[in-house]
């Protein structure tokens, strides 16, 4: 390349108003590594020892956890329980971008077990014990990491349902961020002066 060349192009370069046009490509629909499986888009994919699991989080204020079955109903989905940490933790990163600096709590597909349903924790109802998963796909117990001394099913033995603490925070009112912990399944946190616990969205989990 002759040097007068060079000087052309550094000075193409460095001038103020030229540039030089490469051709593009489009963006690629998903990150080299990622995969969506079988799930719709704005779904997650998740590999459960029960086959694919589609989940997505629903963000809604003060939401019970009836009517976010329902809500997750209409997508042919139900309210997803958690495998293992690695999806515990995609919710709790997740849900903690989306609602920073608030905290609160998530709706998670998990019931207190009939037989532990009068009870607080016992050695027959215990925190491996005393819930079930109610999505039909998750087994096992790896995604029972619950709050200190929970769940113990207090305020008059009402606490049947499950929620996830989320916060950028260590805790939220004495819960530790990340952990579950047992709630009425209609609780009303700011009624009862919990509003940083209030629920501020749910998970809802289907088969591809």
């Amino acid at each position: 390349m002759s040097q007068n060349l060079i000087f052309l192009l550094l000075a193409i370069l460095v001038v103020p108003g030229y540039c030089i046009i490469m051709p593009q490509q489009p963006p690629p629909q998903s990150c080299p590594g990622e995969s969506n499986g079988n799930c719709e888009r704005g779904w997650k994919n998740f590999t459960r020892p029960s086959g694919e699991w589609c989940m997505k989080i629903f963000y809604e204020n003060s939401i019970t956890q009836p009517t976010a079955e329902q809500h997750c109903q209409k997508y042919d989905a139900t309210l997803s329980g958690l495998q293992n940490q690695m999806e515990a933790q995609y919710v709790i990163s997740t849900v903690t971008r989306r609602i920073y600096p608030e905290t609160g709590s998530v709706w998670v597909g998990m019931a207190r077990r009939s037989f532990c349903q009068t009870v607080g924790l016992t050695e027959d109802c215990s925190w491996a014990t005393s819930f079930q998963w109610t999505d039909k796909s998750a087994t096992g117990t790896d995604g029972f990491e619950w709050a200190c001394n929970q769940p113990d099913n207090a305020r008059g033995r009402s606490q049947h349902c499950g929620v996830l603490t989320v916060s950028s925070q260590g805790s939220v009112d004495g819960i530790q961020t990340g952990l579950l912990d047992d709630v009425g399944c209609e609780f009303d946190f700011i009624k009862n002066d919990k509003k940083e616990r209030d629920i501020k969205a749910y998970i809802c989990g289907k088969k591809p």
